[in-house]
């Protein structure tokens, strides 16, 4: 099948899956130079291959396999996706037999962040089991097969057999009632049981689906014996009653327990940032140090040193720059070091590639906490880049765990988003700053804060108790690294704080909002479904340009429209401008 290419773009190397996840294919993108897996429609389940790319396209999470496109070759569609070196979790349990009760629970604190980003954009599954998990040597698990996952709005369930797989299903499931998110923390439970016990929560497969489906009905468990101290949290996700389980979110906090692994508390709140990529709502929580990545790539010749465990020192001395050497890039175009912009976590480079202005890739690199448990920190001096999936072809992303939990996150996109070879533009930075910690602790900033910058001030300080009022109840602030930004979640409702630094002069789209002697501009953000308020505060010089610091207000809702938090953006901004250092 060497020879042989699909949509004349993608070459087949090797079949690697079939069954249940379909027929699947290891193939080489030739344009990007890329391995990926080639998902094949069978007779009459084109439809389904439409569904899993159209659900797939909506989805990006770190322990979801990526679906990156759709083709048509003659008769047949292809679903082409992330390929990752892997067994499925059911080859795992048929080859090595019942696993250990905290290795399950690590599996299961990754398909639960999986589970609760699916289900914070209405998504259900449907259909979680061992055969559409994949386990990777490292540990990383990943969910796939989203052919049967639906929109929660639009799904019934027609009969037991409609939906999902016996072993696993849901006793409202095997009932045929509507298949909705706790459903899903069922499968997760049965299939974790599985995993520990080694046969399904119905009984063996050998009795028959039909058979299965009568246990599920009746809610006739097979008993625990293997699992130890992960018993309780399956009791939980098992529950018969549907509002008797815990969500997806709640239960990774049970599952991290038996894992030995820590559950943030920012990882429990839904949480709302334009850029989804970076520290995203729950959609993105539990994410292993920067997510439990898509691949691992060692960086180059990097030797240990004398890192010490604290990498990154008090945050908000911490310099980012200190990690970034625009001569690194070099050999791609002309970079220039880009200090000014961005929170103040982060340091970046331009690189002008030709004589166009408008040809240039920004490469950014920042300093973060951890958004989910970080089930392994690597020892001082053997820091390694890891890659990290994208949602779109024209980003790539880099991270690397630090021994002291924290972690940086690099990435690179074209300013224009034309072609350009992203990844060796990340590679490059990546690689020089794991090289610099390596070797010693990172740098302290070369000088403090000017008075007045939003960088002296605390983000969840700045904000009191004013999110209360917002959100309705009482919600501990959660700070992200250098508390520069900070999170109040309760319930439905997420407020955001962030200071921001962009180009001077202001510019934005929103309603103009007075403020006393400041102001604000007030608009909505379809695509994160959110209000935003953002106060214009000081302008500055940086790297030579008119620089201005912003204060980013954003307020969302789980049940209304982001337009209908407008005024409590409004009204929040009117609160947090009289705080605000004088202009």
């Amino acid at each position: 099948m060497g020879d042989r290419l699909i949509a004349g773009r993608y070459r087949l190397e090797e079949r690697i899956g079939a069954g249940g996840m379909g027929v699947v294919w290891r193939a080489t993108d030739l344009d990007l130079g890329r391995v990926v897996a080639l998902k094949r429609s069978q007779a009459g389940d084109s439809g389904q291959i439409r569904r899993e790319a159209r659900i797939g396209a909506g989805l990006h999470h770190p322990n979801v396999v990526t679906v990156f496109d759709a083709v048509i070759d003659g008769d047949d569609r292809w679903l082409v996706m992330e390929y990752l070196p892997s067994r499925s979790l059911a080859d795992v349990i048929d080859s090595d037999g019942p696993l250990p009760p905290g290795k399950v629970a690590k599996i299961g604190v990754q398909l639960a962040a999986a589970l609760a980003a699916m289900h914070e954009k209405g998504m259900v599954h449907r259909d979680l089991k061992p055969g559409n998990v994949l386990v990777a040597d490292d540990g990383t698990a990943k969910l796939t097969d989203l052919g049967i996952a639906q929109w929660a709005e639009v799904t019934r369930t027609g009969g037991g057999l409609d939906v999902g797989t016996p072993g696993y299903v849901a006793p409202e499931m095997a009932e045929g009632r509507q298949a909705g998110a706790a459903a899903d923390v069922f499968s997760l439970g049965a299939t974790l049981f599985a995993a520990v016990e080694g046969t399904s929560v119905w009984g063996d497969a050998s009795v028959g689906p039909f058979v299965q489906l009568r246990r599920a009905t009746a809610y006739t468990l097979e008993p625990l014996r293997r699992a130890g101290p992960l018993a309780p949290a399956l009791t939980e996700l098992l529950r018969r009653k549907p509002g008797g389980r815990p969500d997806a979110v709640r239960a990774a906090e049970l599952l991290s327990d038996v894992a030995d692994v820590s559950v943030p508390v920012r990882a429990r709140r839904f949480r709302v940032n334009r850029r989804a990529v970076v520290i995203a709502a729950v959609a993105a929580v539990l994410m292993l140090t920067g997510g439990l990545l898509y691949a691992t790539r060692d960086s180059a010749s990097i030797a240990a040193g004398p890192t010490p465990m604290n990498s990154v020192g008090d945050p908000r001395t911490a310099d980012p720059c200190a990690l970034v050497d625009p001569s690194a890039l070099n050999h791609l175009g002309t970079p220039r070091l880009d200090t000014a912009r961005g929170n103040f976590n982060a340091c970046g480079v331009l690189v002008r590639l030709t004589p166009d202005e408008q040809d240039v890739v920004d490469v950014r690199l920042e300093l973060t906490i951890p958004g989910s448990p970080m089930l392994e920190k690597p020892p001082p001096g053997q820091l390694r880049v890891r890659e990290w999936p994208s949602d779109t072809e024209e980003k790539c992303q880099r991270a690397i765990e630090l021994p002291d939990g924290n972690q940086i996150w690099v990435h690179s996109r074209h300013v224009q988003n034309w072609h350009a070879h992203l990844c060796d533009y990340a590679d490059a930075v990546a690689s020089h700053a794991a090289g610099v910690l390596n070797r010693g602790p990172l740098g302290r900033r070369p000088a403090p804060f000017p008075a007045g910058s939003l960088g002296t001030l605390d983000a969840c300080a700045l904000g009191g108790n004013l999110p209360q009022a917002i959100i309705g109840g009482p919600a501990t602030p959660d700070p992200v690294f250098g508390n520069w930004e900070c999170y109040w979640n309760h319930r439905e409702t997420a407020v955001t704080i962030r200071f921001e630094r962009e180009r001077a002069p202001f510019e934005d789209d929103g309603r103009r909002v007075a403020l006393g002697s400041r102001e604000a501009f007030v608009e909505v953000s379809a695509e994160w479904k959110a209000c935003q308020a953002e106060i214009p505060h000081r302008g500055f010089t940086g790297d030579g340009r008119a620089m201005i610091e912003t204060v980013e207000i954003y307020v969302a809702s789980k049940v209304k429209p982001p337009q209908e938090m407008c005024p409590a953006a409004e009204r929040l901004a009117g609160e947090i401008a009289p705080r605000l250092p004088p202009l």
